[in-house]
């Protein structure tokens, strides 16, 4: 048995193409994979696919779709977007995470009188990345490369208010030949507990500190924004004319009610301007409640969108709370899965472009919008999916939406033009 792998060694993102040769005509292999995130040793994950050769005794994982396993298309990443815990020590992957380290996954080969082990090198970032912390006026991390006169990208992030996650995006989009300045903008130094009346002025001493940084010297903005980060990101390209480029991942179109956790906190706005809240549409938890139990006891899983989605229906100032998109002087990229459960955003998304185009928008603008994406993260190949696809909570099951393989394609081909618009000229 002979196995060929094109980019054993490669960054996180990026795709590995695995062919076996010289097998036995028309026999069975068992293709299994195993890997522990870096930063969370113990916690192991694990997926497997069985395939029968050809004639010709070879098989190509991009082409072969797998008799038996853990997914079900021809896609040599099937292996790594399919990955399933199966070992635990309690821990939690989303505290302590670190890009320093590449992800190792062992992957085995078994014919049927003979095995094969190989280990692919997954990092997040190149050697000559640097990555610096700000403290100060702001919180945040630079990621560069010295003396390269790179675009800055302001990355905001979700309403975990984890900003250790943006590094599993920032290190590798940085590899791709950028600055990429990743910021927490609540429950940190200075700024509220909570995702709520969250100062839009504190973002104005970040602009200044990138016009003004020896690093990043630019007076062009571009942000890419996840989730409540797209949302804030849109806002922020409605009111600074100097936001050039925007992407926004899974946005709306409202601005909506503060956050405490995964429900609605006080009756204020998630921004403010002057310290004043700006205008927001109210979230009806018990929507969320009411919904939850009845998906519950139809035995489905349940999440979000249809509270959302209602609330914004019974609000009586939704113009007042949209996102004034149109007034912006950004290039526009939208991306959205049209099975998010996080929040409908796909609907926000058709909104935004119904109004940049009878708004007869001077701009760029475009969406990526995926039938059976859900609400991932923006990057694939990291965190397994299945981790966000089915999680016990509350004596029932949440879904962040879509399908395994919806997932994984949405997440790959919009991350790949992320890159590409980031680079485009304006």
């Amino acid at each position: 048995m002979k196995v060929e792998v094109e980019n054993q060694e490669a960054l996180v993102d990026e795709k590995v193409r695995i062919r076996i040769f010289d097998l036995l005509p028309y026999s069975q292999l068992r293709v299994s994979l195993k890997m522990e995130l870096p930063w969370c040793s113990g916690e192991e994950f694990s997926s497997y696919a069985v395939f029968i050769a050809g004639e010709s005794g070879e098989i190509d994982l991009d082409t072969a779709i797998p008799i038996e396993g853990t997914y079900k298309t021809a896609d040599s990443m099937g292996l790594i977007y399919s990955l399933e815990q199966n070992k635990s020590e309690g821990k939690n992957i989303g505290e302590h995470i670190s890009v320093d380290n590449p992800i190792l996954m062992n992957l085995l080969f078994e014919a049927s009188a003979e095995k094969k082990e190989i280990q692919l090198k997954r990092c997040f970032k190149t050697d000559d990345i640097q990555i610096k912390p700000i403290h100060g006026d702001f919180t945040g991390q630079l990621f560069y490369k010295q003396n390269s006169g790179n675009k800055t990208i302001l990355m905001l992030g979700g309403s975990d208010g984890h900003m250790e996650s943006l590094y599993l995006m920032a290190a590798p989009l940085a590899s791709k030949g950028f600055n990429v300045l990743t910021v927490s903008y609540f429950n940190s130094e200075g700024l509220p507990e909570k995702l709520e009346e969250v100062p839009l002025e504190y973002f104005e001493k970040i602009f200044n500190w990138l016009a003004t940084s020896k690093i990043t010297d630019t007076k062009d903005i571009y942000i890419h924004g996840t989730s409540k980060g797209g949302e804030l990101a849109l806002l922020l390209a409605s009111r600074y004319k100097q936001i050039k480029k925007v992407v926004a991942v899974e946005p709306h179109t409202y601005c909506f009610q503060a956050l405490d956790g995964l429900t609605n906190g006080k009756n204020v706005s998630s921004w403010s301007y002057h310290g004043k809240s700006i205008p927001f549409i109210q979230v009806d938890n018990d929507i969320f409640f009411e919904d939850r139990k009845k998906d519950m006891e139809k035995g489905i899983p349940f999440g979000f969108t249809s509270t959302y989605r209602k609330s914004i229906e019974k609000a009586k100032n939704r113009w007042e709370a949209r996102i004034k998109v149109e007034n912006s002087q950004a290039d526009i990229l939208l991306i959205c899965g049209e099975k998010d459960n996080i929040w409908n955003s796909h609907e926000a998304c058709r909104e935004i472009i119904n109004h940049l185009e009878n708004s007869d928008y001077f701009h760029h603008y475009e969406i990526m919008s995926f039938e059976n994406m859900g609400h991932p993260l923006p990057i694939p190949y990291i965190i397994p999916l299945n981790f966000t696809l089915s999680i016990p909570m509350d004596g029932g099951v949440f879904t962040s939406g879509g399908t395994l393989e919806g997932n994984a394609e949405g997440q790959y081909a919009s991350f790949q033009r992320t890159i590409e618009f980031f680079h485009q000229n304006s």
